[in-house]
């Protein structure tokens, strides 16, 4: 069964088009996304600099998180972009 949504959206004159919100917030983009080509197909996926970002901007603690701790917190936002 194919789970895909499909959304028409037109090109300016610029070549830019705008990602409908409900993409963008499924997504979780913010400020950068990448786009990947494959043959005349085109993938879009969250930038791998926005987890960083986010990563590093997480309140710094007084004793380092377990390794555990840091597992977690990335197989929830791996999770969170596919």
């Amino acid at each position: 069964m194919n789970n895909s949504l499909v959304f028409v959206r037109p090109l300016s004159r610029r070549g830019q088009v705008v990602l409908p919100k409900d993409i963008r917030a499924h997504l979780g983009l913010k400020n950068e996304v990448v786009f990947e080509v494959h043959g005349d197909r085109v993938e879009i996926r969250p930038s791998a600099a926005g987890f960083l970002d986010e990563f590093l901007s997480l309140p710094r603690q007084q004793t380092s998180p377990a390794p555990e701790q840091l597992k977690n917190y990335m197989v929830d936002r791996h999770a969170d972009l596919h």
